[in-house]
């Protein structure tokens, strides 16, 4: 049985916690900083006792530390510094945009490390938790860590995949703008989709989106469609006087992710004609 300590009871802390297949892992601390974040991962996660990162780092044979980016070093450092690494631990980090250099602290100090990153999203544990098997991880690890880290990855139903350290923030920044750029783009189409009457602005954007993403995810470029793809400047300029009288702040945007899905339009092969007329149409807005 492996001890498991969680630093960060946040939402991807309590996710993993909760996805560790038992009983070959065994949560038994967790630390953080929000009395709620506490409470509310020892009600999900029972045995857990509640203790210092020190604490708790030091009673595991694999430390998950789940806390943000921006935090991440400070915490290692600190704990570290308290001789809170077990000789022989095994450390993991989630964040996406480091590799296991950001854990030299507790590598220096006898522990094996690995950086271990879902591409899933988490915006609620439940939801998260149902997502998170046959996700993909980004696996960065020194070549006599690289096992063990897949095989962590494997028994939270994972799919490991190696990614170099000089490659993470590239990686980190790909997954940002698929993840979160998406959702910007959907909110304000269904905020359209809203003004136009439309109740159930999901019953339209959840096929569709769906269908566009996984094209855009397999082929790239060639599975773009809509009047910029076609070189259609009036159904263009329709759209954008229409947005300039209902709803003038989404101009910017609109504009903005026309002139992106150009360059993909012309890249899958849109007549030069065609684009230059829907670049001048853009500009002029």
């Amino acid at each position: 049985m492996t001890r498991v300590a969680v630093l960060g009871p946040g939402r991807v802390g309590t996710t993993l916690a909760l996805a560790l297949p038992s009983p070959a892992y065994e949560v038994v601390a967790v630390a953080g900083r929000s009395a709620g974040s506490l409470a509310a991962f020892a009600l999900r996660v029972p045995g857990a006792a509640v203790r210092s990162a020190r604490d708790a780092a030091r009673s595991a044979d694999l430390v998950l530390v789940t806390v943000g980016d921006d935090e991440l070093t400070r915490l290692v450092r600190a704990v570290a510094a308290a001789d809170g690494v077990a000789e022989g631990s095994r450390w993991v980090h989630t964040a996406g945009g480091y590799g296991h250099e950001v854990l030299e602290p507790a590598a220096l100090a006898g522990a094996a490390t690995a950086a271990c990153h879902p591409a899933q999203t988490f915006s609620d544990i439940d939801t998260a938790l149902a997502a998170l098997p046959g996700s993909s991880w980004a696996v960065t690890a020194a070549d006599a860590d690289l096992g063990w880290a897949r095989v962590l990855v494997t028994d939270l139903r994972g799919s490991p995949v190696t990614v170099g350290s000089a490659n993470r923030t590239l990686y980190h920044a790909g997954l940002a703008v698929g993840a979160n750029a998406t959702v910007s783009v959907v909110t304000l189409a269904r905020d359209l989709l809203l003004g136009a009457g439309v109740r159930d602005p999901a019953a339209f954007l959840g096929p569709l989106v769906t269908t566009s993403a996984s094209g855009a995810a397999a082929r790239g470029a060639a599975a773009l469609t809509g009047p910029v793809r076609r070189g259609d400047v009036g159904t263009l300029d329709r759209h954008l006087h229409e947005l300039a009288d209902v709803l003038p702040e989404a101009v910017e945007p609109y504009v903005a992710l026309a002139r992106l899905a150009l360059t993909h339009a012309r890249r899958a092969g849109l007549d030069a004609r065609r684009a230059d007329a829907v670049a001048e149409r853009l500009d002029e807005a």
